[in-house]
């Protein structure tokens, strides 16, 4: 029992220290050496053809053996006993090794959140401190009913292990700093679509958004989160194009005191989980400015959209809700409604408003 326990030792730090092209290397040197060995003994029927030796060869190495195919030769035998069977054994066990030493890595890899993600584009990246938060908002973004398939990666400092290792459309990175360039290109956020800030802390965010503002694109959508209005106007004044939203759980309790169930319409207006909520979309260029008055009556009849507020900037800027019904509307505007699920500006007619 002693010596397999030895083998076994030696052939998983064989298996560890091989490189693939050194494996490569290997298989066409067994392949090569049992071929002109069995040429030398004159097994013309295993050698005369290239591809059905390259199929004897597999069968052989691998034990499978079908026994179509076998030497005739004494001296061919030899050779297949004491050469082709023991080194292609060998070599054989070392790649199926090989082989799952490279998809425990990959899973290892995933849990750890050590691959690469240069290859993402127009994704969504979620830099987050708070495990529950995560879980929290990746279940209302995937919520969203009409939603585009951008695969969602969610990137940490903290040494925790992949909370959604089954789930397909959200990736897992753990970074050693948000302020890493090379760790910022390893998660391709230049080429990131939608960004979502929210640290353990305040100053995380912050740091967080100053670090990574430089480097992200300018058409993307970041947003971050914060609890002290202090910091997020700090954010604001050097990162404008940053959209910044403020824990509002004060001013919720008192609405609710003053106008009770006002907490449960908040709850329905941001949650992609449960019947209308609140959209945004951008108009198109427009041959001519549209009323907001002929533009909501027109939603409302034909789409089921209830029109409430619109903006000049894609970071809610100036946001004028319930505006007049005298109001225009530009091509590039930002407008914000409710209904059922989301809908597409191209899904509009807005010829047939003018």
């Amino acid at each position: 029992m002693l010596f397999p326990e030895k083998l076994k030792k030696h052939l998983r730090r064989l298996t560890l220290q091989l490189t693939w092209p050194m494996m490569f290397f290997l298989v066409v040197a067994q392949t090569s050496i049992t071929y002109l060995l069995l040429v030398i003994t004159d097994e013309t029927a295993l050698t005369d053809n290239l591809l059905q030796f390259i199929y004897y060869n597999t069968v052989v190495i691998s034990t499978v053996g079908f026994g179509d195919l076998s030497p005739i030769t004494d001296l061919g035998k030899m050779v297949v006993t004491f050469f082709q069977i023991p080194s292609g054994l060998v070599i054989f066990a070392t790649f199926i090794g090989k082989v799952t030493q490279l998809f425990i890595n990959i899973a290892r890899s995933n849990m750890n959140g050590m691959n690469d993600f240069y290859h993402l584009d127009d994704h969504i990246l979620l830099l987050c401190g708070n495990n529950h938060a995560s879980e929290q908002i990746v279940q209302l973004i995937l919520g969203d009913k009409k939603r585009q398939k951008r695969q969602i990666l969610l990137c940490v400092t903290a040494e925790i292990k992949n909370p959604f290792p089954d789930n397909n459309e959200v990736a897992f990175a753990r970074l050693r700093a948000f302020s890493d360039q090379d760790e910022l290109k390893r998660i391709a956020l230049s080429k990131a679509r939608r960004i979502i800030i929210d640290g353990q802390s305040d100053d995380e965010t912050l740091s967080i958004a100053l670090s990574i503002a430089t480097y992200a694109s300018a058409d993307a959508n970041i947003s971050a989160h914060f609890f002290d209005k202090s910091k997020a106007d700090l954010l604001k004044i050097h990162c404008p194009q940053i959209e910044c939203s403020i824990d509002s759980s004060a001013q919720m309790m008192v609405r609710s005191m003053q106008d009770p169930g006002s907490s449960q319409v908040t709850e329905h207006l941001l949650s992609t989980l449960n019947g209308a909520t609140l959209y945004c979309l951008q108009a198109p260029e427009l041959e001519k400015p549209i009323q907001f008055e002929l533009l909501f009556n027109s939603l409302k009849r034909n789409h089921g959209m209830i029109l409430i507020a619109l903006s000049h900037f894609k970071n809610g800027d100036d946001m004028r809700l319930n505006p007049p019904p005298e109001s225009v509307i530009k091509g590039g505007d930002f407008l914000y409604y409710i209904a059922n699920e989301r809908f597409a500006a191209n899904e509009i007619d807005w010829r047939g408003l003018n």
